[in-house]
């Protein structure tokens, strides 16, 4: 009290300082009442709602840090929120329809894109096909000679009896023209045929037999 009899002024404390948060509780009810303006807001919402924003503005700053060190930085940029919040699981839930500018993308590149190494001297796999198998190549077997000669008996017709024989079928068949005249025909039991026809030459009549 002042010798005059006054009251001394207290010196105004914040609701920050008096809920011990660092984000401004006052701001926030203002933020809070224009978002909601038909409804009564309590005391401790603006309180609430201060301590959990701190609570993850915190632990994102501290996930950046991290990643910035990582990478050898000394000041932490918008690629290394992203990739704070893309490397932790709840965080990731939480922000998955956020854009973050400048944030970048995920290093994300398909194994199979990838070239493989082999050994110490770091050349590239190439997938060794099996050779392919050698099928054995097939052996002809002798193929027996048929005997043209049948068990009831008979000889075996020579090339030069075929060719008589096709030649005298060709020579009855003539045209009229040839002027042959066959005079008979008759088949043996071995299929043979013989057969009588003549020719006129001139004035002449000459006679042929085929067996």
């Amino acid at each position: 009290m002042s010798s005059r009899g006054g009251k001394k002024k207290a010196t105004k404390t914040s609701r920050s300082s008096k809920a011990g948060v660092i984000f401004p509780v006052g701001r926030m009810l203002r933020y809070i009442k224009r978002g909601l303006p038909k409804y009564r807001i309590g005391v401790g919402a603006p309180v609430y709602m201060a301590a959990v924003l701190e609570y993850l503005t915190a632990e994102i700053l501290e996930l950046a840090g991290n990643a910035a060190r990582d990478n050898k930085k000394g000041r932490v940029t918008p690629r290394h929120i992203l990739l704070a919040i893309a490397n932790d699981e709840e965080l990731n839930q939480l922000l998955k329809g956020v854009t973050i500018a400048a944030g970048g993308v995920l290093p994300n590149i398909h194994p199979e894109l990838l070239a493989k190494k082999r050994g110490a001297k770091g050349k590239l796999e190439t997938p060794v096909s099996p050779a392919p198998e050698k099928k054995p190549k097939p052996t002809k077997r002798p193929m027996a000679k048929k005997s043209s000669a049948k068990k009831t008996g008979g000889r075996i017709k020579k090339p030069g009896e075929v060719s008589k024989a096709v030649s005298a079928d060709s020579t009855t068949e003539g045209s009229p023209s040839d002027s042959f005249t066959v005079l008979s025909t008759k088949s043996l039991f071995l299929g043979q045929k013989v057969t009588l026809w003549r020719r006129r030459v001139g004035r002449s009549l000459l006679k042929r037999s085929w067996s």
